[in-house]
């Protein structure tokens, strides 16, 4: 999404229609693989939790589990929901200030970047993980 949203800026500053139309069509296919797996990822974070807190991987803790996750999935989308309106909020506070939509497009950089680094440190990572613990042990 990152290199997309750096796609977009420069088919805007450049005028070019077809990597303007194309780097959006990349943003938006890019923006449903992320949300398609962070709702699959969810559940099964959820799972690897309740295995890993109670110890056992009975029907009752795949169940506190599945709980868990679907309470989750309401306030995150919840929380999704919102992008639809801070997206828009974001181009016309951008174009207001600064009569083009380049703050904005870096501030979705920025976001972008940032959720990277967040990825990998709750989901991925395997160094440190004796200090600050990790999700990685769930192979998600």
């Amino acid at each position: 999404m990152g290199g997309g949203v750096l796609l977009v800026w420069l088919a805007s500053t450049s005028g070019n229609f077809w990597l303007f139309f194309l780097s959006f069509q990349l943003l938006f296919l890019t923006s449903g693989i992320g949300n398609g797996s962070t709702y699959r990822m969810i559940p099964a974070i959820f799972q690897a939790k309740a295995v890993a807190e109670r110890g056992d991987e009975t029907e009752e803790t795949l169940l506190y589990g599945k709980r868990q996750a679907s309470a989750a999935i309401g306030i995150i989308s919840a929380v999704g929901a919102l992008g639809g309106f801070l997206i828009n909020r974001a181009f016309g506070m951008a174009f207001a200030a600064a009569g083009t939509p380049a703050p904005a497009f870096l501030a979705f950089g920025v976001f972008y970047v940032s959720c990277l680094a967040l990825t990998w440190w709750c989901y991925t990572r395997t160094v440190g993980v004796k200090v600050v613990a990790s999700l990685a042990y769930a192979r998600i």
